[in-house]
């Protein structure tokens, strides 16, 4: 979500491990017009230094007893304290945020379908309700399938036409109503 909301040029973004990231400018607008880097490199076999207020923002995610503890640390200068309070922002807003793509679906028991984006693409079951979990069956955008009762915040539990079911990451599918009509279609737009 950091790389998203605040990772746009002229910032780069860079996983610094397994949970800290950072921002860190790489491009600025000279006095002239045009585009120059600010990061250090070598050219033609000379090192040249970064610039020295090169702006940054760091990130840095844990596990507490309360939650996801987040630290977000700004360098000086204009633009990284405001990212850095957008994203603070988004992050606070969280899954009740109907604006982001991270808010909470709710996906009733019923027919689904896959997000156009999968269309022409196999998308494969998951066998339990993890990201780690054995990939099974493969459907297709057009297949038949039914989100029945189950799953967690993250995966809807599904049955095919066949009588397979498993687990599907929520924000791939849209509810799909089994007859075309204008109510229908109105219906399943609420759960989206």
């Amino acid at each position: 979500m950091m790389e998203q909301s605040i990772g746009t040029p002229p910032f780069r973004y860079e996983v610094v491990g397994d949970d800290a990231a950072r921002i860190v400018e790489f491009q600025r607008n000279s006095l002239v017009g045009n585009w120059r880097r600010v990061d250090g490199r070598t050219i033609r076999g000379r090192s040249v230094k970064a610039a020295r207020n090169q702006r940054w923002v760091n990130c840095t995610a844990r596990l507490g007893e309360a939650g996801t503890l987040v630290e977000v640390e700004a360098s000086k200068g204009r633009g990284t304290l405001p990212r850095a309070l957008q994203f603070i922002g988004v992050i606070s807003r969280g899954v009740n945020d109907p604006r982001t793509i991270y808010r909470q679906r709710h996906i009733p028991p019923g027919p689904v379908s896959l997000v156009a984006s999968w269309a022409g693409m196999a998308y494969r079951l998951f066998e339990t309700p993890q990201r780690d979990a054995v990939r099974t069956a493969e459907l297709f955008t057009a297949s038949r399938i039914e989100a029945v009762p189950g799953g967690n915040a993250e995966f809807v539990k599904v049955r095919l036409s066949d009588g397979t079911e498993g687990y599907m990451e929520r924000d791939q599918i849209v509810s799909a109503p089994s007859r075309a009509t204008r109510q229908a279609g109105v219906e399943a737009a609420r759960n989206v």
